[in-house]
């Protein structure tokens, strides 16, 4: 589906969080690292809302709270007991607060003369205070992308990271508290972003300038990206788990038509004259009964077990929930989800999807007459499971419902590399936020702010200009170098004399293995540059890179010397190829003096099936070329 950007009204804004490479955590003295071996301690937590400075309690907070659920932090000796809130918050790191100030001075930004640290609420369990510090550095800033057009950076944050999820079950979330701590910037931009090439532009050139103050820590998961999208007639959606540039415009587009179809649902639910104290009315309705003999073998075994089946009527939603909204995805899904995440059931069951699932059109008939639901205009939602579990699961379908009649409702959702998304939670308000009473004002003087102003710093731009001249290398293919995660790795290759080429070669072949679905993760920045330095030295030819890389992806405990053993691509010398070449051209002779020099091409073939990856291309087709002339020069004399 092709979709006019302009026309449906396109907004995108970018959060974008990244760890920096300070020497100690944000508010206490621990090293930010993550330890890889078994927690010490086990602490197990229940987390509650509170009321706001306003007075107000956020419903991200009612949501997590309804999930009931178990909180275990593994603990490590090596920490302090900041990291499970048992003892107050340290001085704000030096380091973490300079390079804040450095990117607020970058993007041109208002920094206040004071600072002031705040509490996030989080009770999701990541944080075991149940909030997250964070300080507003800089305001008003902006980015100009290459059409000209300038993006506004509304803030610059300096925060904590949450603790790591390791595990998660329906009753319990397991987190580990090493990775709590680390500093991270969040820059967030206005939603001005209007193509998803603008988005992947503006995505790009915050990640490459972070990455150019040289102070900020690199690998898999100290990035991530969130997009807030709305339309015409829409809502803000946040996005989050952005992995990839390539999944920003399936991700946009795939909203996009889910808050069309949406938007579509609510005005047809307004034309059957659906109101929200219509929905609000239906009970639940205990239809057990009607599966005590259902060929349905979950339902059935459900129920032997003790547990219920509970249905309550859509009024007005006949047809629906069956409605297509996103690739391969139900109307149905948007309430099957948000009963999974809040009650930890499987999901529901609706109407409109039977006969399915061995529910027979009996016992479909029978939830319309136990519900008193009309055939032609209603829909039955029904659910499986414990008791108190389906009721809350009730509550759920119709708080979903009646957000229907609104469109889109405003919600995080989770990115998924399908281009999909799936509901997270309710969208937080300022009604999370207030001031950590526990932290002093920060003072923003002026000889901090000329100290800051004395750290070196070049724009991204003006290194791929240096870079490209240097080498003589084409600019765009330099700057998209630049502007992807492998600018810094790019650097360090040419500190190290590797030539800027091979570089380039290399992350291709690296871009091309992910896009297959190989995790190109488990190559390490240190395999990678083996590898070309093998290559330089002429250990191993350029032809052989991708067939070590896609190994090492495979084998992540691997190394370069033990793909290079088990592919059998040891560099072979040039007059090894030559004698095989003037080998074949003997078997070939009738061949060759048939075809000539036209000859050349399949040959070539030949000669690469016995020799690719153990020579360079280009001095096998020398020696062909040699040794083929010569050879038609001899059969001519």
């Amino acid at each position: 589906m092709d979709i006019d950007y302009r026309k449906v009204g396109l907004k995108v804004g970018l959060e974008i969080h990244q760890q920096l490479d300070s020497p100690r955590k944000l508010f206490c003295f621990c090293p930010p690292r993550l330890i890889d071996r078994e927690p010490d301690i086990r602490i197990v937590r229940f987390q509650r809302p509170t009321l706001s400075e306003t007075g107000e309690i956020d419903p991200t907070a009612v949501k997590e709270f309804k999930k009931k659920k178990r909180i275990i932090y593994e603990m490590y000796a090596d920490l302090c007991l900041y990291e499970i809130d048992e003892k107050p918050p340290e001085l704000i790191d030096s380091y973490a607060l300079e390079t804040a100030l450095l990117l607020a001075r970058i993007f041109k930004m208002d920094i206040p003369d004071v600072l002031f640290v705040s509490r996030k609420q989080y009770l999701d369990g990541s944080v075991p205070g149940g909030f997250q510090r964070t300080v507003l550095v800089g305001l008003n800033g902006e980015l100009t992308l290459s059409n000209g057009k300038k993006i506004r950076i509304n803030q610059l944050c300096l925060e904590e990271d949450a603790a790591r999820k390791i595990k998660e079950t329906v009753s319990e979330v397991v987190f580990r508290v090493d990775r709590l701590g680390i500093p991270l910037v969040e820059i967030t931009t206005s939603a001005d972003l209007e193509t998803p090439e603008e988005v992947v532009e503006c995505a790009l050139k915050i990640g490459a300038i972070l990455r150019a103050t040289k102070r900020v820590r690199r690998g898999l998961g100290t990035i991530r990206q969130d997009i807030n999208i709305s339309i015409r007639n829409g809502t803000r959606v946040e996005i989050k788990g952005v992995q990839y540039p390539e999944w920003f415009k399936p991700l946009i587009d795939n909203e996009i038509i889910r808050q069309l179809r949406l938007i579509e649902i609510a005005t047809e639910l307004k034309r059957r004259g659906v109101t929200k104290e219509e929905i609000l009315n239906e009970k639940p309705i205990d239809v057990t009964y009607i599966f005590k003999k259902t060929n349905a073998r979950f339902i059935r075994k459900a129920i032997s077990c003790g547990e219920k089946v509970y249905a309550i009527k859509l009024p007005g939603f006949g047809g629906l929930l069956g409605k297509e909204i996103q690739k391969n995805k139900r109307f149905g899904k948007e309430f099957a989800e948000r009963v999974k995440i809040v009650t930890g059931l499987a999901g529901i069951i609706h109407t409109d999807e039977i006969p399915a699932y061995g529910i027979s059109e009996e016992e479909r008939k029978g939830l319309f007459e136990a519900t008193k639901a009309d055939y032609q205009r209603d829909c039955v939602v029904f659910v499986v499971g414990p008791e108190h579990k389906v009721v809350d699961a009730i509550d759920e379908i119709k708080e979903r419902a009646v957000l229907a009649l609104e469109g889109p409702p405003p919600e995080t959702r989770k990115a998924n590399p399908d281009g999909t998304t799936s509901f997270e939670r309710p969208l937080g308000g300022a009604a999370r936020l207030y001031p950590d009473t526990d932290s002093p004002p920060i003072e923003i003087t002026n000889n901090l702010l000329e100290k800051v102003s004395k750290i070196p710093f070049k724009f991204p731009w003006d290194m791929a200009r240096e870079i490209s001249q240097k080498y003589s290398l084409p600019y765009d293919e330099v700057y998209r170098i630049i502007l992807s995660p492998w600018s810094q790795l790019f650097e360090d290759a040419i500190r190290r004399n590797v030539d800027p080429r091979l570089f380039m070669r290399a992350i291709s072949i690296m871009t091309s293995l992910r896009r297959k679905g190989f995790d190109v993760s488990n190559i390490s920045d240190e395999k990678l540059m083996t590898v070309m330095a093998k290559v330089s030295l002429g250990v191993i030819s350029k032809e052989a890179m991708e067939g070590i890389l896609e190994y090492l992806a495979r084998n992540p405990n691997n190394t370069v010397d033990d793909a290079i053993a088990s592919l059998g691509i040891q560099k072979v010398d040039e007059q090894t190829v030559r004698n095989y070449i003037k080998k074949l051209l003997q078997e070939k002779r009738s061949f060759v003096i048939e075809r000539q020099k036209h000859a050349f091409k399949p040959l070539m073939g030949i000669i690469m099936k016995e020799f690719r990856g153990k020579i360079d291309g280009k001095i096998v087709a020398r020696i062909l070329e040699e040794e083929l002339n010569k050879f038609l020069k001899s059969i001519q004399e």
